[in-house]
């Protein structure tokens, strides 16, 4: 099918993300200090060395279950080094109220943090919108906090691009209305390459989302270009729904990512540049 929408992640997708969160790690770890009522340096730097050496162990931990690797940007990575932290005290062993601190702790971070766009990125966004084409980004972080960076940018053509935050891709479960759709999604799938787990594929918010854009414009999840830098959260669900999706890689980028997405064949294709995007678009 053709392309009749762009779906775009925003943080690590658009943006520098190592640089752009630096200040979001500062007044996280002050944050967390304040929260275990001791200093934490010594243990950061430890468990950040261990998510390092062994990345597909570790991960972003929600209900029990990992649902995006740990060591992917400083956001995910600060959160997994918290549970870490919190484990080891031995402290807020309830997961919903060490899940509610957690998201606090994230959301006061990210208002520090200002934007660090990639080179390229207000001339890919001006060559998108400018095709016609519907743009939405659709991201975990605050919508009013997206929405002022992409103002910044200066774009020719701004009011082309919606912005969905709080997209909670991270969460298992199903989607705010029944679906034919969501349920041919299985549970999970094992990836080669990443034995120390599965991914899971259910992420009822996220389904509801992308579920939303469609129904507003009459197409379906297989007209769509998703774009993201983390496959499981961002791209392993519109795949399965048979979307076409593009991952932007870093460095760093896991094999088993980067073997998941051309697994996908036509559909899946990976490169370090946006401009990969207009070149699909034609």
């Amino acid at each position: 099918m053709a392309i009749r929408c762009v779906v775009l992640d925003f943080d690590g997708t658009f943006t520098d993300v190592e640089e752009e969160g630096r200040p979001f790690v500062e007044v996280y770890q002050k944050d967390l200090e304040d929260l275990v009522g001791r200093p934490i340096a010594e243990a950061w730097a430890r468990h950040e060395r261990e998510l390092a050496s062994a990345p597909g162990r570790y991960g972003w931990e929600h209900e029990g279950r990992i649902v995006a690797p740990g060591n992917a940007d400083p956001y995910i990575r600060s959160g997994a080094i918290a549970q870490m932290i919190f484990s080891e005290a031995g402290i807020l062993r309830d997961p919903t109220l060490r899940h509610a601190l957690s998201q606090l702790l994230y959301q006061r971070g990210y208002l520090y943090t200002k934007a660090a766009f990639k080179p390229e990125a207000k001339a890919v966004l001006d060559a998108i919108t400018e095709r016609g084409l519907p743009t939405f980004v659709v991201t975990n972080s605050r919508t009013d906090v997206v929405a002022e960076k992409i103002d910044a940018l200066g774009l020719t053509r701004r009011d082309r691009i919606v912005v969905f935050g709080d997209a909670k891709k991270y969460v298992i479960s199903e989607p705010d209305a029944p679906d034919p759709r969501f349920s041919a999604v299985p549970e999970s799938r094992r990836l080669p390459g990443l034995v120390e787990r599965p991914i899971y594929l259910r992420r009822g918010k996220y389904f509801s989302v992308l579920a939303k854009i469609c129904a507003q414009l009459g197409i379906q999840p297989a007209e769509l270009l998703v774009v993201g830098d983390i496959f499981e959260l961002d791209l392993a669900l519109p795949a399965e729904l048979g979307a076409s999706i593009q991952l932007v890689t870093r460095p760093d980028t896991a094999a088993y990512e980067r073997e998941a997405v051309l697994s996908y064949g036509e559909r899946g294709q990976l490169s370090p540049s946006l401009e990969a995007i207009l070149t699909r678009l034609g």
